[in-house]
């Protein structure tokens, strides 16, 4: 999945961070834009939300690896 590529994960860094913009307005985004801003958003709450649940006592483990 090309969200969870170096260059993906780079390209959403600067769209969700630094307000990068793939087009003009919103209206002009093409189908495989918006699902990739979508993957990469989801992307980044899995990534806060495994964070954050660092509570003492609990142990977890996140696996990644190539889905293809």
């Amino acid at each position: 999945m090309f969200v969870e590529s170096s260059e993906g994960q780079e390209l959403a860094a600067l769209c969700l961070d630094y307000g990068y913009r793939l087009a003009d307005k919103a209206v002009d985004l093409t189908r495989p834009q918006i699902n990739f801003l979508i993957a990469a958003l989801v992307k980044r709450f899995e990534k806060v939300a495994a964070a954050r649940s660092n509570e003492e006592g609990v142990t977890k483990f996140v696996f990644a690896g190539d889905e293809e």
